[in-house]
């Protein structure tokens, strides 16, 4: 139940992030990475590969550090908000 509720959030807050972010996709590289790597991590969901969405959270970690020189701007620190949260659901995700 816990997994299934996880993986429920987990999707909520990626949608939240693309949302914010694919506004961005045709005039900002990262934007653009960013989505893919959502694009992936749904899939790994998808599949429940413990394996690849710990690689995905590798990936994904590296590109909030990217974010950093665009902070102050409303829609990367709210993107970044879900990304916290994002990360909070799929660490329980890959504990179980």
């Amino acid at each position: 139940m816990v997994r299934c509720l996880s993986v429920e959030n987990a999707l909520r807050e990626i949608e939240a992030i693309e949302r914010l972010v694919s506004p961005y996709k045709y005039s900002a590289y990262e934007a653009a990475r960013v989505l893919q790597i959502l694009k992936d991590l749904k899939e790994a969901l998808n599949k429940m590969d413990k394996e690849k969405i710990k690689q995905i959270m590798e990936d994904f970690s590296s590109l909030e550090n990217a974010a950093a020189s665009y902070r102050g701007y409303r829609f990367v620190e709210e993107a970044l908000q879900h990304a916290k949260k994002l990360h909070e659901e799929l660490n329980k995700i890959v504990s179980n």
